[in-house]
């Protein structure tokens, strides 16, 4: 019965310890593709849609579901604010 309770209070400890900054942006984009074929190849084409917006990948991940899904996080570049008048 503790160990239900202590190992989520550790998991929150070291998840907010350890970043020191954000781990998402809020201009992030999250692509994610079902690959019916080579993982690689879905990855592959998931960072050059990344580069196409000269985004940097931040994350990347295969999940196991019924058919592979290929996850990218990708962080497009900083928008300049413009000076005040």
């Amino acid at each position: 019965m503790i160990r239900h309770f202590v190992i989520p209070v550790v998991a929150v400890m070291v998840l907010s310890g350890c970043a020191s900054k954000a781990i998402y942006d809020q201009n992030d984009l999250h692509l994610i593709l079902p690959c019916k074929t080579d993982t690689a190849a879905c990855m592959t084409k998931m960072e050059q849609s990344c580069a196409q917006v000269k985004g940097q990948v931040m994350s990347r991940n295969i999940v196991q579901e019924e058919l592979p899904v290929v996850q990218v996080i990708c962080r497009p570049p900083a928008k300049k604010k413009p000076a005040p008048e």
